[in-house]
């Protein structure tokens, strides 16, 4: 009986209401969203377009993310931007068949599917400053 009454303590309840809590943020830090890149292409000796084919998990599609990153960058600094959420591609589309064509310093890109995501106008950042890249997108449904 005194074996009862100690589970109803106030400092149990505390103790139970932390391991709650802090099983709650490691749940809300969990996301099954990966990225990984299935194609490189250099636009020019300073820039580099990076094609990645990213998933949220089973019940999702993949969708194809596409980035502008300074070429100097090795495999792990272009990884460690790419996984930065807050980091945002110029396009995102489930077009899995893009094809990417680079004529006079732009981007010619013909996809075919949905575009969640587009900017015309993609920026990098190197060294001496932030530049920008024209992009010429052709899309269709199907």
């Amino acid at each position: 009986m005194h074996l009862a009454k100690m589970f109803t303590k106030r400092p149990f309840r505390l103790v139970l209401l932390i391991i709650i809590v802090l099983a709650v943020y490691k749940l809300a830090l969990f996301s099954p969203f990966e990225q990984s890149i299935i194609k490189r292409v250099a636009v020019n000796n300073l820039v580099t377009l990076y094609i990645t084919q990213a998933s949220a998990g089973a019940t999702t599609r993949y969708s194809y993310r596409y980035y502008l990153l300074d070429a100097s960058k090795n495999e792990e600094e272009v990884n460690k931007f790419i996984s930065n959420e807050k980091q945002q591609p110029f396009l995102i589309t489930d077009g899995e068949n893009a094809s990417a064509v680079i004529k006079e310093n732009s981007i010619y890109l013909k996809i075919k599917g949905t575009i969640y995501s587009y900017q015309s106008s993609a920026a990098y950042s190197n060294k001496i400053g932030t530049f920008s890249i024209p992009v010429y997108l052709t899309a269709s449904p199907w």
